[in-house]
């Protein structure tokens, strides 16, 4: 019979759509440098081979993360990360975690972008070592944070809850100077050609 200090108390999944969205994403960014590359240097190399490289590093960026996703395994004694993508478990003390963050993170490139997920970037130091996990990744992320809360140190709770308020307040700021900014000074310029365009046609 297993020792109740190792029984498992919760254990996550990874989420599967965003795993394919990762992958595919990845493929796609790779796959459009690579083609750009091929047609923009069959004269010889020049300076456009910027633009299919820069493609190329962010399906490589995609790669990467993708590569260390892992799923979060939690028991009585330890806090367990399950690298599946290259084969490695990491097994950490609760007791010997000295500090923690948490930030809040999104899928937004732009302030124009509309559609875009929120997140946690949770990190943890134990013995000299640093451990982050995205949410991004892991299927029902809400079950994984009410797990944690119950066994973090209080002052490691309230310090990640005000990083994670601090950055998510950032973000609303940034969000609202850029609608401020388009609101005042984009769209009434448009507005002005709009009239003039029209005005000089008649």
């Amino acid at each position: 019979m297993p020792k109740k200090s190792s029984e498992i108390i919760y254990k996550s999944r990874l989420s599967t759509f965003n795993l394919i969205m990762m992958i595919v994403g990845c493929l796609f960014l790779i796959g459009m440098g690579i083609t750009m590359l091929i047609n923009t240097q069959e004269s010889g190399i020049n300076w456009v081979i910027v633009f299919p490289l820069v493609f190329i590093l962010l399906g490589g960026l995609i790669a990467y993360h993708t590569l260390l996703l892992c799923t979060i395994t939690i028991t009585k004694k330890h806090l367990v990360l399950t690298y599946p993508f290259i084969g490695r478990k990491k097994n950490i003390e609760w007791k010997s975690i000295s500090d923690a963050g948490m930030e809040f993170i999104t899928t937004q490139s732009s302030a124009s972008d509309y559609s875009y997920k929120t997140g946690k970037e949770i990190r943890f130091f134990s013995n000299d070592k640093n451990y982050r996990i995205t949410t991004f990744a892991i299927k029902h992320p809400d079950k994984l944070m009410l797990e944690l809360n119950k066994r973090i140190d209080s002052n490691l709770k309230r310090k990640m809850k005000s990083e994670y308020k601090k950055t998510e307040r950032e973000f609303l700021k940034e969000q609202n100077q850029y609608q401020r900014w388009m609101m005042k000074i984009v769209l009434p310029i448009c507005l002005i050609i709009l009239v003039l365009l029209w005005i000089l046609k008649k």
